[in-house]
């Protein structure tokens, strides 16, 4: 989780861009402590129901980048506690970001 907190803190003020992490713990009173304690900054939201009926996980962690249009662009199961996974992960961020509206900026709106 520190190389997610390390991503974060890259990434936070970026438009576009969202972290969110989900908690499969079935006790949710132990995610603020563990945050806390760990100082970690990113979102995360329980959802234990959520996770296991809905997006059927049955590994973790996941790593999911979806664009913002609603498009799961890459679903990985796993973690790397290397650089290779928070160079992966930025490169699949920079590759999946939103495009930058030009069309304003042309004269005539074209």
């Amino acid at each position: 989780m520190p190389r997610f907190q390390k991503l974060y803190e890259q990434f936070k003020n970026r438009p576009g861009v969202q972290f969110l992490s989900l908690s499969i713990d079935e006790n949710p009173g132990l995610i603020g402590p563990f945050l806390k304690e760990n100082k970690y900054t990113f979102p995360v939201l329980p959802a234990h129901s959520y996770a296991t009926d809905t997006l059927h996980v049955n590994g973790i962690p996941q790593n999911w980048i979806v664009s913002p249009d609603g498009v799961v662009r890459l679903r990985g199961i796993g973690y790397d506690s290397g650089e290779k996974w928070e160079q992966g992960m930025t490169d699949a961020i920079e590759k999946y970001k939103p495009a930058t509206a030009t069309a304003s900026a042309k004269p005539g709106g074209r």
